[in-house]
């Protein structure tokens, strides 16, 4: 019995390699170990597919919060943008994940950066309308004044969406006073 379990277990080991070879199959699927198995053999975590999506923004569209914590666990840049010009973090605030948001922050990502259609974290996340992720992005420093590409900018998608918490935060005039000196 010793024996049977043994050659199982080095089966099994011969056999991961084979089906952890893609970094974005593994990510789609969910496959923890997988991911885990492919940073340690040191996959390339910035690689992007034909989107130009990185596997860390496979997980963040995903909802997947271990694995975003995983991937950034590895050498991964935050920053890097898709097609569209969407960074990780971008892609987070438009959908609106909080725990994700906070995740992406601790790894300094650019605040500001744009999409192709001007459109930063904190217009993504007024946008989708959820408080938390605005006061995330405001504690750690986003810029209010920021316009997109229709000279927009965050409090004026508030107000658009008639977003009174939102609206509230972005005129808070301490907040205000601190961007003014940015």
């Amino acid at each position: 019995m010793k024996k049977k379990l043994t050659l199982l277990c080095a089966a099994l080991l011969c056999t991961l390699p084979i089906f952890a070879q893609d970094i974005f199959t593994a990510v789609q699927t969910n496959d923890i170990a997988a991911v885990k198995y492919l940073i340690a053999g040191r996959a390339k975590l910035n690689v992007q597919d034909d989107q130009g999506s990185t596997p860390l923004m496979i997980a963040v569209k995903a909802g997947q919060y271990r694995m975003v914590k995983l991937l950034l666990q590895g050498d991964v840049n935050v920053d890097v943008k898709d097609k569209s010009g969407n960074t990780a973090l971008i892609l987070a605030s438009q959908i609106g994940h909080a725990e994700e948001v906070c995740y992406l922050l601790c790894h300094f990502p650019n605040l500001d950066a744009k999409n192709k259609n001007g459109t930063t974290a904190l217009i993504a996340a007024v946008n989708s309308g959820d408080t938390d992720v605005v006061t995330s992005l405001l504690a750690h420093g986003a810029k209010i004044n920021t316009k997109d590409k229709q000279h927009k900018t965050a409090i004026d998608y508030a107000k658009n969406l008639n977003n009174t918490p939102i609206i509230n935060l972005l005129d808070s005039p301490m907040l205000l006073a601190g961007n003014k000196s940015k």
